[in-house]
């Protein structure tokens, strides 16, 4: 079978993909001048290659460099079966294009970054990421669904798309607010035929809550984040906006609104509670308790070892973010910025995510917790993350904890060591999950 190594999910997506609408003259050229690149590297021209490339990746890639890592992907990875078309992207701030390449054994991404004039001054080869592998598209928003406990409507955040779901009846009825992990996604959370976020909203409606959920500014915004974005413009500014519009509505009890933050999401929760201090509580779900930018290695360790069998791809690919780590730390004690930053993210988000302390933030509010976990989730773990916040947490007034056997990332059941195959197979968040979260916030 083949073996899928998708180390770059969840956790470790680029926070800057450029939204859907008009492609302009210098996205246009930078597709141009990575269709002419891709189709040199495959055509085994490799100084035709080498002469789209301009500034820093022409310094790092001459043709015999460029031959030596394209001819070395073959022998590891299988014939190239298919590149599909490439897809524009932000990396670093600045335009790129990706190319998916499909080989007999496993996905590799191309990226280039453009200059100002469309030029190619950045080259990485990397694993191929499972999530995204299409680009977000724009899409009309869903039909509105109405049960015999619910309703929902479309409820912009601002510029951002969004629905609320609202139980039947008089109310006012407590509210929660979905508050999204890392990388570009929608109001439901999809990944692959998943949807947790939707599960999340449907559930807790159900039980007589209110919920907002919305696309995240990465997912069709991206275009409105300066090249500097930190968690401020990527997130943080929007959820609390999203619950200042939820606690105006008539239907909802303002003094009983909360946020439910997934993963990294849960990170920044700390610092979302401290903007607003009329919020009556959070709920973490995996929430991350330490950098992402320590994260992501960590993943990717995982991720190439977990079959016993160390292969030359996997090995860069670990060794790779393990440089970006150091370079990111090094940069956080006076160094420079990093040459090539992590994930395409610039330094100044990775500045102000160091600068937050999720676990002594979170005990200093004394705000109401309920935090919970999947026994079974690779990417924020039950020996890592979840104790830090149980530790951290120990002399917090009113803090829960609860972990789930046989749950993943998502909330949803899977057997056998955690991989991130699963989220390729429908599922669904594990109604207990539901439950435990509206009988907290009732008891609150």
């Amino acid at each position: 079978m083949p073996r899928a190594l998708a180390l770059l999910l969840v956790l470790a997506l680029s926070l800057l993909s450029l939204p859907g609408g008009a492609v302009d003259r210098q996205e246009s050229a930078l597709v141009a001048s990575g269709e002419r690149f891709m189709a040199a590297l495959e055509a085994a021209d490799y100084e035709a290659a080498s002469a789209l490339l301009s500034g820093q990746a022409a310094r790092d890639y001459p043709p015999a460099r460029l031959r030596a890592e394209w001819e070395a992907l073959p022998p590891r990875l299988g014939r190239l079966v298919l590149r599909r078309p490439g897809r524009l992207d932000r990396l670093g701030g600045q335009p790129a294009v990706v190319f998916r390449l499909e080989f007999e054994e496993q996905a590799v991404e191309a990226r280039l970054r453009g200059d100002r004039r469309g030029r190619i001054d950045g080259f990485w080869l990397v694993p191929a990421d499972l999530r995204l592998p299409l680009p977000p598209r724009a899409i009309d928003a869903p039909p509105p669904v109405a049960t015999s406990r619910f309703t929902e409507r479309e409820f912009p955040v601002g510029d951002l798309g969004g629905t609320l779901t609202l139980p039947r009846g008089a109310g006012p009825f407590p509210a929660v607010v979905l508050v999204h992990g890392s990388g570009p996604a929608d109001r439901d959370g999809t990944l692959g035929p998943n949807k947790p976020l939707l599960d999340l909203a449907y559930g807790l409606a159900g039980r007589g809550i209110v919920v907002l959920r919305f696309d995240k500014r990465t997912w069709l915004r991206a275009g409105t984040l300066p090249p500097d974005a930190t968690a401020e413009e990527v997130q943080v500014r929007d959820v609390l906006k999203a619950v200042r519009q939820v606690r105006a509505l008539r239907e909802v009890d303002d003094g009983r609104v909360f946020i439910a933050a997934h993963s990294l999401g849960g990170y920044l929760a700390p610092r979302i509670g401290a903007r607003d201090p009329t919020l009556a509580g959070m709920v973490l779900l995996a929430g991350l308790a330490h950098p992402l930018f320590e994260a992501v290695p960590e993943q990717m360790r995982y991720l190439a070892g977990r079959d016993g069998l160390l292969t030359e791809l996997e090995r860069v690919s670990v060794e790779e973010a393990e440089r970006q780590r150091d370079d990111i730390v090094a940069h956080l004690a006076g160094g420079p910025p990093p040459r090539r930053p992590m994930l395409g993210i610039p330094a100044a988000y990775w500045r102000d995510h160091a600068a937050m302390r999720p676990v002594q933030d979170a005990l200093a509010l004394g705000r109401p917790m309920l935090l919970l976990q999947g026994e079974r989730d690779y990417q924020v773990t039950l020996d890592d993350d979840f104790r830090r916040w149980r530790e951290g947490l120990a002399t917090h007034p009113d803090a829960r904890f609860i972990s789930y056997p046989g749950l993943n990332h998502l909330f949803m059941r899977g057997e056998g060591p955690p991989n991130p195959e699963e989220y390729r197979r429908e599922g669904r968040v594990d109604t207990k999950v539901v439950a435990d979260i509206a009988d907290w916030i009732g008891q609150h």
